[in-house]
């Protein structure tokens, strides 16, 4: 399988393609891609979808990916990673600690691939973000890198924003509103262990101790604990891919033993996955 890399924390792309040349691959950083004008069928992790005019997909590390163009196709690319948020040249704005949150949201929302955002108000504001960002990078004037860094802002929140709308109602199911809730309230204080105690979801949703462990399975399918450890290795693992942080440090901060123990446990959970067809 060809794993594509990149030494650059920012860098985008305009390409009009009749035919996908490239095999089938992978990469080691977070890529968007918007889809100008053309159609044809975008396949990730062995799943084939129809593309068209105006989609937008976003495209994690280490997923698999191709395109299949069946009509000429004008595809921006625009491949970030964790290094591109933090103070730029002018020590203007740090992103860092914002980025890391993002971590979870980016790299363990549904996978599945079409098209990330459903909202036409957000499809707009993301394509005029994407083209002033194009059109920055490639004039490269006076403080480009300072306001690529705020348009990158805005659209990775509105991506947040379309994806949690979407987490929040691919899990209300039934119009179960608090479980959907309480869903949403682990995974923004996904780190906060106080918040997380049985006694402080007990309180924070009107429920008793006793029972918020049995509550959680009965709407959930599994335990509480577990579904904390789960989440908590899938930002473990997007900050080793995505980040320059060592792994020992990573692993402090997020509450593992050590770098061991945290490989250990996101290979539990995280196997490594098969390879993509290259069909």
């Amino acid at each position: 399988m060809q794993v594509e890399n990149s030494a650059q924390p920012f860098f985008i792309t305009k390409e009009t393609l009749e035919e996908w040349t490239r095999r089938p691959h992978q990469h080691n950083f977070f890529e968007l891609v918007y889809i100008e004008n053309g159609s044809g069928e975008q396949c990730i992790n062995h799943t084939v979808i129809p593309y068209q005019q105006d989609n937008i997909f976003l495209l994690p590390p280490y997923d698999c990916h191709s395109f299949k163009i069946t009509e000429p196709t004008t595809f921006v690319f625009i491949r970030f990673n964790a290094l591109f948020f933090r103070k730029d040249s002018m020590q203007m704005m740090d992103y860092t600690e914002w980025f890391q949150h993002l971590h979870y949201i980016l790299s363990s929302y549904n996978r599945q691939p079409g098209d990330v955002i459903h909202n036409a108000s957000d499809k707009n504001m993301l394509v005029t973000l994407i083209k002033g960002i194009y059109d920055e990078y490639t004039d490269k004037r006076e403080q480009s890198d300072s306001i690529i860094r705020a348009h990158m802002f805005a659209l990775l929140n509105i991506l947040r924003r379309n994806f949690e709308q979407t987490f929040r109602s691919e899990h209300q199911s039934g119009g179960d509103k608090q479980v959907a809730d309480m869903l949403q309230y682990i995974q923004f204080n996904l780190f906060d262990n106080e918040k997380l105690r049985v006694e402080s979801l007990a309180s924070q949703f009107n429920l008793s101790a006793t029972y918020v462990s049995e509550y959680f399975r009965k709407k959930t399918g599994e335990s509480l604990k577990e579904y904390i450890l789960k989440a908590r290795v899938n930002v473990a693992q997007s900050r080793l891919l995505n980040s320059d942080q060592r792994a020992k440090e990573i692993a402090y901060e997020l509450g593992f033993t050590d770098a061991s123990h945290m490989a250990k446990v996101i290979r539990k959970y995280n196997p490594p996955q098969e390879a993509c067809s290259t069909k």
